[in-house]
Formats: C-alpha cells, structure tokens, sequence
C-alpha cells in the first residue's frame, strides 16, 4: 500500500487521550508509506489537528489532516467561489472557512453545520431563518455520536438533524462516507485509490467510504463499533483488529495486512 487514511476520534484517541500504542503504530506506518489523516470533527482546524499530533508524538503538518470542515470550505470555493456563510460549529471550521476566503455573517449564502459544543438556540434560529430565506444547508457529517474517554457524545448529527426538522430541507453532507470529501482526499494524494488503506472505527463512515472508492479497509474496535455491531452490519471491512497497534504487528510475524 502507498498510502494509509487514518481516522482520528476512537482510532488514535478517545477524547483528549491516546489510544494504548496508537503514535507508535502511526511512526511504523510513516516508514512504509505515506499517511494522511482524515475526520468528520470539525471543531478544530488542520493545523491545530497537526500540532495536537505533533505534541503526541506523531510527525504531522497541517497538509497531512484533511477535516470534514476544511473539505465544506473547499467545496463551496470550487463550486461557488468565496460566499457569505453562517456556521454553526466551533474555531476549527470557522478557521478553514476564513482561509478559503468565505466570509462569516448572520445573512448567509451558506449555513454550514459541523459539531458545536457551544451550540444554543439563538444559533439554531439564525441558522433555520437562514435556510428558510434560501441559504443552502450543508453539513460536515452527520455521525450522531463521537467517542470520548469513557462514554460517547452527541455528534453534529444530532445538530444537523435539528436544523433538519426544523427546516423540512436536507442538507449536502460532506463528510464521510460521501464522495464529495473522498474525491479531495484522492485528490489530495494523488495516489490511485486501490493503493489506499482506510483505518477507522465506524463502519458506516470510514468503512463504507473506503468500500465505496475501492480502497482496502481496516476496522478497529477502540471507537464506535463492537463485534456485535460488526455482526449486524452488512459493510463488511476487508480486516478487523482490536486497535491500530495490530496493523502491522501481530503474533508470530504475521502481518494483518497480507490476511
């Protein structure tokens, strides 16, 4: 493989902790490929994911994170030119806006959705009053959940799915597993996709935008999904470990990667 897609939230931590052995298992794939992070978590921004890596140990620039944030900004860049958008979310996603030259007001071209832990009603109002007057609705991702050290919290698709009700419109989603953030990553790479390996722990996100670019896949079980949620699924990821310290290491030399 030329390339390894690394999810961040419940693959290299849980909240603001380290998974057990995940910056040493990230070093090993530095040395055989290239590597590229990539989350639905708006809140913060490619260089700030960059610098929390770096302080961990894990070499990273901010051209090493695509974010689900950063991939809305460019898309409404590339179909639409610098637009006024509304964002409901945190500094991460207001950051990337601002960088691809968006300009942040209450009457909006755009309102763009992503995770806010800061999220009160006011927002949600200007948001919908947006919509209503014809903004157009899009979100980072719509994971309805995200893993921290030792329980899980409500995900931008809890907000989305407000604004949604509200509404009576559905927004564009960017994130995983839609193609709209996979054609900037391959993009971004430009690597052929089936040089690619995805590592994530959901099976509904990173597994399935994998599966669906024809990339291989690997699910861990330090996020999301369980043996028995795996069960119960129909996306079935080309390998399943506990956690990414097994993806090139594992008992008696054997390789995960050649299974």
């Amino acid at each position: 493989m030329k390339a390894y897609i690394l999810d961040l939230d419940g693959v290299i931590y849980r909240g603001s902790n380290p998974i057990d052995g995940a910056v040493d298992a990230v070093n090993r794939l530095h040395d055989r490929a290239k590597v590229l992070f990539l989350t639905n978590n708006s809140t913060r921004s490619r260089a700030s994911v960059a610098a929390r890596l770096e302080a961990a140990g894990i070499p990273c620039g901010g051209g090493d994170v695509i974010t689900a944030g950063y991939a809305a900004a460019v898309y409404i860049r590339k179909r639409y030119g610098a637009s006024t958008v509304y964002p409901i979310g945190e500094a991460g996603l207001i950051e990337e806006l601002k960088a691809e030259g968006h300009v942040i007001s209450e009457d909006a071209e755009f309102v763009v959705v992503g995770l806010d832990r800061d999220l009160n009603y006011e927002k949600l109002r200007i948001g919908l009053q947006n919509i209503t007057n014809g903004a157009r609705f899009i979100a980072t991702n719509t994971d309805p959940v995200l893993p921290t050290e030792d329980c899980f919290v409500p995900g931008a698709g809890a907000i989305v799915s407000a604004l949604e009700t509200a509404s009576g419109e559905s927004p564009l989603v960017i994130g995983k597993p839609n193609q709209l953030i996979m054609d900037i990553v391959i993009d971004h790479l430009g690597i052929d996709a089936s040089q690619c390996t995805v590592v994530g722990d959901r099976l509904d996100t990173d597994i399935l935008a994998g599966i669906r670019c024809g990339m291989r896949t690997v699910l861990v079980l330090t996020g999301v999904e369980t043996l028995d949620s795996l069960g119960r699924s129909d996306i079935e990821p080309n390998i399943v470990i506990r956690s990414i310290k097994e993806l090139l290491v594992a008992p008696e030399g054997d390789d995960p990667e050649s299974r």
